[in-house]
C-alpha cells in the first residue's frame, strides 16, 4: 500500500525549506558568495590544471600555475583598462569650461520654459548639495565597508580556488561514501556540473570579447578618444543582466557630451551601444552560450531579481549558473526531475521519459 504524506505536509515542507533557504542565503552571504565565486573559477581552471599534471607538473605546482595565469591575464588586462583611465581622468580639467557652458545653458532653459529664476535655482542647488555632505558621511562609511569587504574577497578567492581544486577527489569520494550505492549517479552530476559551468563561464568570456570588439569599432566610427577602455568597461559590465549596459554606456556618454562640440556624437554613442545591446540580447548570447545553462527565460528572471535582493551585484552575476547546477542536479534525481523539467527550456516532457501523470490519485 502506497503510504504519501498529505499534501499539506509536503507544501509545508518546502515553504519552511524555501525560507530557510533564503535565511542561510542572506545571512552567511560573507562566506558563502566567496565560496560560489571560488567554485565557479575552480571549474573553470581544471582543465588547465589537469593539462598541466599531464605534462609531469604535480598537483599543486599545476593548480598554482593555473591560478598564476588567470592573475596575470586579469592584471594585464586591469593594467591596460588603468592607463586608458588615467589617460581620460587626465583630461576631465579640459572640461571646465564646457560644464560651464552646459550649466549656463541648463539655467537660462529652466528660466525660460519655466519661469524659474536663477536665484531660486541657485538655491535648490545650495539645499541639494546641503543635503549630499549632510549624507556623505553615510556614504562613505557604506563605500568603505563594501571596499574592505571586497578586498577582504579578493584576498582570500585564490586559496579558497586553491584548496578546492587541491581536495576535489576527496569530495567526489566524500559523496560516493555518503551516498552509498550511488556512485554512478554521483559522477554524472559531478561531471554534468563541471560541463555545465566550464561552458557557461567561457561562453560569457566569448560574449565579453565580442561584444568589446563591436563597442570598439562603434566608437571608434563615432569618433570617441579612449576607445579601448570606454569598449572593455562596457563590455564587462554587460555580464550583468539588463542595468549592466546602462552603467557601462555612461562613461562614454558623459565624455562624448562634455569633449565634443556636437550633440551627434553623444546621440551616436548612444545608438552604438543600443544596437550593440539588442545584436547581444537577440543573436550573440543565444548562440554563443546557447542552452549550455538551459534555464528558461523566466526563471532566470527571478533567479537574477533574488540574487541582486540577496547578494547585489555578485548575487545577479552568480545566481543563473548556480540554478543552472541546480538543474543538472535535479536532472539526474529521479525524483527531482519534474523540478529539473520545470527549471529547463523545453516546453515539453523528454520523449524517454513518461510525463507526470496529471491526476488526483
Amino acid at each position: 500500500m502506497k503510504n504519501d504524506f498529505p499534501i499539506w505536509l509536503k507544501g509545508t515542507t518546502i515553504l519552511f525549506g524555501v525560507i530557510l533557504l533564503f535565511f542561510v542565503l542572506s545571512y552567511g552571504k560573507f562566506i558563502l558568495m566567496p565560496l560560489a565565486f571560488a567554485a565557479l573559477i575552480a571549474m573553470l581552471l581544471d582543465p588547465i590544471s589537469s593539462w598541466l599534471q599531464r605534462y609531469k607538473f604535480n598537483r599543486v605546482l599545476a593548480i598554482l600555475t593555473s591560478i598564476i595565469l588567470i592573475a596575470v591575464i586579469l592584471g594585464g588586462i586591469m593594467s591596460l583598462l588603468s592607463i586608458q583611465f588615467i589617460q581620460f581622468a587626465d583630461r576631465l580639467p579640459e572640461a571646465n569650461a564646457k560644464i560651464q557652458t552646459m550649466s549656463s545653458d541648463l539655467i537660462q532653459f529652466f528660466e525660460s520654459t519655466f519661469n524659474i529664476s536663477p536665484d531660486r535655482q541657485i538655491q535648490f542647488l545650495e539645499r541639494g548639495l546641503e543635503t549630499a555632505i549632510n549624507k556623505s558621511g553615510e556614504y562613505v562609511s557604506t563605500v568603505l565597508g563594501a571596499t574592505t569587504s571586497v578586498f577582504t574577497t579578493l584576498g582570500l578567492l585564490p586559496f579558497f580556488v586553491f584548496f578546492m581544486m587541491y581536495y576535489k577527489k576527496m569530495y567526489r569520494t566524500f559523496l560516493h561514501t555518503a551516498v552509498d550505492g550511488k556512485n554512478d549517479a554521483i559522477d554524472s552530476v559531478i561531471d554534468s556540473v563541471q560541463t555545465v559551468t566550464q561552458n557557461y563561464i567561457v561562453g560569457m568570456m566569448t560574449v565579453i570579447t565580442i561584444l568589446g570588439i563591436l563597442n570598439a569599432i562603434g566608437l571608434w566610427i563615432v569618433g570617441i578618444d579612449h576607445v579601448l577602455f570606454f569598449a572593455a568597461f562596457a563590455a564587462i559590465l554587460a555580464v550583468i543582466p539588463y542595468i549592466g549596459i546602462i552603467l557601462g554606456s555612461l562613461p562614454a556618454i558623459i565624455f562624448a557630451l562634455l569633449f565634443t562640440d556636437s550633440l551627434l556624437n553623444p546621440i551616436g554613442v548612444v545608438t552604438v551601444f543600443a544596437v550593440v545591446q539588442f545584436l547581444e540580447g537577440n543573436f550573440i548570447t543565444p548562440n554563443v552560450i546557447g542552452s549550455q545553462v538551459s534555464i528558461n527565460p523566466f526563471m532566470a528572471l527571478i533567479a537574477l531579481v533574488i540574487g541582486g535582493q540577496l547578494w547585489g551585484i555578485s548575487g545577479m552575476i552568480l545566481f543563473v549558473p548556480l540554478l543552472g547546477i541546480l538543474k543538472c542536479v535535479f536532472d539526474q534525481v529521479e525524483a527531482l526531475k519534474p523540478y529539473g523539467y520545470l527549471l529547463g527550456n523545453r516546453t515539453e516532457y523528454p520523449a524517454t521519459e513518461p510525463a507526470p501523470k496529471n491526476s488526483d490519485d
